[in-house]
Parts: C-alpha cells; sequence; structure tokens
C-alpha cells in the first residue's frame, strides 16, 4: 500500500497541470480579509470559502503602544503568501508587509510609507503606492524585500494625486490598471514603457480595479448617482456589465480562479459583511453577519 501511495504521490509531482489544479483548489478554500476582532485594532483573518467555521487571526497586537491596523491582504498568485499594510510605528503610519498564509514569517518590506499592495503577476514583486518627496507614486518592491522601483514618477511630471492609488497586475505581467482613491479616474500603465492611457469615461468615477485570472475582464466600483455598483468592463474600457448594485466602494472585489465569482463587500442590517456573487446565476451568497468591520477580501 505504501508503494502505491508514493507511485500516486510521484506521479502527481511529476504532472505539473495537477500541481497547478492542486493549488487553485487550495486557493479558493479560504478567504482572507481585515476585521476588527479587536476593538483597538483590525487584523488580517481567515475563514472557510462558504462562511463556515470560526475566524482564525494572523496577526497581533506588534504596535508601538497601539494595537495596529492590519488592512488590505491580498493573497499572492501562487496561494502562498498574503502582503497588507500595517501602521505598527503609529496611528495610520503604514507600511508593506507580508506573511506566509498561515500568518507565520511575518516581514515588512517598506522603510517609509505604503499603503494598497497588490501582487505582480509573477508573484515576485509588491507594488503599492506612497508618498516619496512630498508626492503620492506608484512603487514597485521585490516581495522578498530590497529596493523600491517608482513607476509614476508623478514628482518629476509635477502631477501632485490627492492620495495614494490602488492597483491591479494583469496576468501576462505586461501592465497594471489603476485609480487614485479621490480622484477615481481609471489608468492602464504598460509597464515596459510606462505609457499611461486613462481608460474610464469623463466625468465618472471609478475606484479599487481588480483583475480576472485570465485577464480579459476587469471588477471594478463605479459611482452611479449617490452609491456604487461593482460592474465587470474590457481591460480597454469596454463592454461594460452590471453585476451588483450598491457596494462598500473602498473595498475591492476578488475574482475566483475558476472567473465565474467575484467576492465584494456589501450592507446589510447596518453592517459592513462579506459576500460573493456567481456570474452564471447572479445569486448572492451572504458570508459574514456581525457587527464586526469586514472589508478588503481576498482569495
Amino acid at each position: 500500500m505504501k508503494t502505491l501511495v508514493s507511485f500516486f504521490f510521484l506521479l502527481i509531482l511529476s504532472n505539473p497541470l495537477s500541481v497547478k489544479n492542486n493549488l487553485h483548489l487550495q486557493k479558493n478554500k479560504y478567504i482572507y480579509f481585515s476585521s476588527n476582532l479587536n476593538s483597538r485594532g483590525r487584523d488580517i483573518v481567515r475563514i472557510s470559502a462558504d462562511g463556515s467555521g470560526p475566524r482564525v487571526k494572523l496577526t497581533s497586537n506588534n504596535g508601538r503602544g497601539h494595537y495596529p491596523h492590519h488592512n488590505g491582504p491580498k493573497l499572492s498568485p501562487d496561494g502562498t503568501k498574503i502582503a497588507y499594510h500595517s501602521d505598527t510605528d503609529g496611528h495610520d503610519n503604514y507600511s508593506i508587509w507580508v506573511m506566509n498564509i498561515d500568518g507565520s514569517n511575518k516581514r515588512r518590506l517598506t522603510k517609509e510609507e505604503g499603503l494598497y499592495s497588490n501582487w505582480s503577476a509573477d508573484g515576485k514583486s509588491i507594488i503599492f503606492s506612497g508618498r516619496r518627496n512630498g508626492t503620492w507614486e506608484i512603487l514597485m518592491v521585490p516581495a522578498i524585500g530590497g529596493k523600491e522601483i517608482n513607476l509614476t514618477q508623478n514628482y518629476k511630471k509635477k502631477k501632485r494625486p490627492s492620495w495614494g492609488a490602488t492597483s491591479t497586475s494583469h496576468p501576462d505581467g505586461k501592465s497594471i490598471i489603476y485609480s487614485y482613491i479621490r480622484e477615481k479616474v481609471l489608468y492602464s500603465m504598460n509597464l515596459q514603457t510606462k505609457e499611461i492611457k486613462q481608460i474610464s469615461p469623463n466625468g465618472e468615477s471609478y475606484t479599487n480595479p481588480s483583475f480576472s485570472k485570465d485577464g480579459k475582464r476587469i471588477a471594478v466600483n463605479r459611482k452611479i448617482d449617490k452609491s456604487y455598483d461593482m460592474i465587470t468592463m474590457s481591460p480597454n474600457g469596454n463592454s461594460i456589465s452590471l453585476i451588483v448594485k450598491n457596494v462598500i466602494s473602498y473595498s475591492a472585489p476578488s475574482w475566483s480562479d475558476s472567473g465565474r465569482e467575484i467576492l465584494f463587500v456589501g450592507s446589510a442590517k447596518g453592517n459592513q459583511e462579506l459576500f460573493k456573487i456567481s456570474l452564471d446565476t447572479k445569486k448572492e451568497i451572504q458570508l459574514t453577519n456581525n457587527s464586526n468591520f469586514d472589508a478588503f477580501p481576498t482569495w
């Protein structure tokens, strides 16, 4: 029996497709998000993808005289690590961190300000926003730590965004799409040429874009009148589809690996709750039901 088990184990290891499919199954087994389990701060927690089971807390009180806010978790492309931002140095003094999905091996990547982290397509770098020379920029740093690269060069171009930007990487690694939090305009940047194009219509508000795993669609929060709806669109800004109405604007949608479900944050009985929606049936499932702050889901 041991020989037979070993044979099948070796067969799986020798088949990259089997390994890849197994990783995908594991990646969508859990949801990671920010929650105020501790009333003094926020933690990165984990629950099962169907909302069942206990909340497993992955962060802790490691701030200087305060319980920090651990916010904005993003799961790496291979499903083994989480990038996030924490204000361990002082309230709202954020920097970029990375840890394993079980909460182990926490590492601080930036000495200076860092917010809204996301992964490069190959998982080797973290793309984030921070102020440099007093100006908000989009930057990139190796996921193992190292020298930052300034992608936007706003300071040199005399562009002065009033706040930072959230971003999402195309799976082919050639471009990102981003939106400054207060400006709410979608831009596409070619990572080789650094050419930037606006892809959202003038006069409309778009925030927190998220590429599907195949790179064919973007889920993004769009303001209509006084509320935000979650839509999907093509990477060039065309072919818009309404997915769900009245979402929490500052929390980015998150695609399943199959591309058939999207996580989002909405309101239920006055509380912020996690939901997922099937793009096939348009059926919504509420995953959390409590008075905690729950936001920034990733899987």
